[in-house]
């Protein structure tokens, strides 16, 4: 009767056909959600890279901006003059003022600052940045190293002087002869780097006239 064949449910191929229906929209929601996903994952790694750059230049920027004429004493009690290139293991040596001291240690608010690009632990071609605890160093004192840039392909660095040459190294070598009378410093320093992601980046910055050479 016709109550009877009500009764008898799907049968085999339409459940398959429904199973197969399910299958394809199923596969269709995970396709959506993976790209949803991956492009998530995508922009938050994009944007830690690019929080990194911006965090790399601020920092360099920071330091080259606040240079004062002050050379140190390093820790094998040579001279070294407050910018300069000719400090070995560093493509850039510079002092810096305005050194944070919020717990008011005993110390100077000047800093030496050293940046060199060198593999990490990744072999990542890194640009890092050294600091010493004191501006003019004892025999045992190791600087600290933060890791500000990394998949940095070159970093180079041009010196600007008063009547606007440039050049790649500072000071020159009847600068450097010397340091203790003639502390010069350039009128300006302009920075130039290639980083995955975002090619070649350069800034000029201009350094202000800072007498203060007190530690």
């Amino acid at each position: 009767s016709s109550k009877k064949h009500n009764q008898q449910g799907f049968t085999l191929l339409e459940v398959m056909i429904a199973i197969a229906i399910f299958s394809v929209i199923a596969l269709g929601c995970w396709q959506v959600l993976d790209r949803v996903t991956t492009t998530k994952s995508r922009m938050e790694q994009q944007s830690a890279q690019l929080r990194e750059l911006q965090r790399g230049l601020w920092l360099l920027a920071r330091d080259i901006r606040s240079i004062v004429n002050r050379p140190i004493r390093n820790s094998i009690g040579e001279q070294e003059a407050a910018v300069t290139t000719l400090v070995t293991g560093y493509t850039l040596s510079l002092t810096r003022n305005g050194w944070p001291n919020p717990l008011g240690e005993k110390r100077s608010t000047l800093q030496r600052v050293g940046y060199q690009t060198e593999p990490d632990e990744e072999g990542n071609n890194t640009l890092f940045r050294y600091y010493w605890p004191v501006i003019d160093q004892a025999p045992d004192t190791e600087p600290h190293r933060q890791a500000i840039l990394e998949n940095v392909d070159y970093f180079e660095v041009q010196f600007i002087d008063n009547q606007g040459n440039v050049s790649f190294h500072w000071p020159e070598k009847s600068d450097n002869e010397n340091i203790s009378s003639n502390h010069i410093i350039p009128a300006g320093i302009r920075i130039r780097l290639n980083v995955s992601h975002y090619g070649e980046i350069e800034r000029t910055f201009a350094i202000r006239s800072i007498e203060e050479e007190s530690s």
